[in-house]
């Protein structure tokens, strides 16, 4: 099975979700991201070509990268496993310092759209939540979208993939990446440019 990965913000493409998700057996395609100088837009859209045309299966995301696997699994009805997940970027971003209104409204948008097309998906997506996380605050919120059935909870966990046992994790909940989901809506609610 083929699964992409993204990093999280200032994080290295070959992170420790892809080492783990190696050491599973699975194929991984793990691209470099620059978070702070491509568009949210233009990102879900390369992303989800990416993950078209290598022929992925599933979505893995840790923090900013969370964010963008979970708009990859929206567009493409795929499983995602969602790891300390940045789910409010817009807010991330204002915290640190970025003033560009349209970068952040942009944001804001997707994520007004995430949150009501992720009802679409039930059981398609989870997470993976340190408890000690000192980096994002919305953890309880993903838990209470996601429900706690699905979600992994580790409480000595912080931030870091490295801080979280993500192999014995990802070998646990080996269904989380065959999770099949069949459409019932017209697939044209899912087009970018209607976003």
């Amino acid at each position: 099975m083929k699964i992409l990965n993204l990093h999280g913000y200032h994080a290295a493409a070959e992170n420790s979700a892809c080492y783990a998700l190696k050491a599973c057996g699975y194929e991984v395609i793990s691209p470099q991201i620059d978070y702070d100088h491509e568009s949210p837009r233009d990102l879900i859209a390369r992303l989800t070509e990416l993950y078209k045309s290598e022929h992925c299966e599933a979505v893995v995301g840790s923090s900013m990268g969370g964010y963008f696997a979970q708009a990859v699994s929206n567009m493409k009805g795929c499983p995602a496993v969602l790891i300390n997940p940045c789910i409010t970027p817009h807010i991330f971003f204002a915290k640190a310092g970025v003033t560009d209104k349209g970068f952040l409204a942009e944001y804001l948008r997707y994520t007004r759209n995430f949150e009501f097309m992720n009802s679409y998906y039930a059981g398609l997506t989870h997470a993976v939540i340190g408890l000690n996380d000192d980096v994002l605050d919305t953890h309880n919120y993903i838990i209470a979208m996601l429900g706690k059935e699905n979600c992994e909870l580790v409480p000595d966990g912080g931030h870091p993939g490295s801080t979280l046992p993500l192999e014995a994790i990802f070998r646990m909940h080996e269904k989380w990446f065959t999770a099949k989901w069949e459409p019932e809506l017209n697939d044209d609610i899912f087009n970018i440019d209607k976003l």
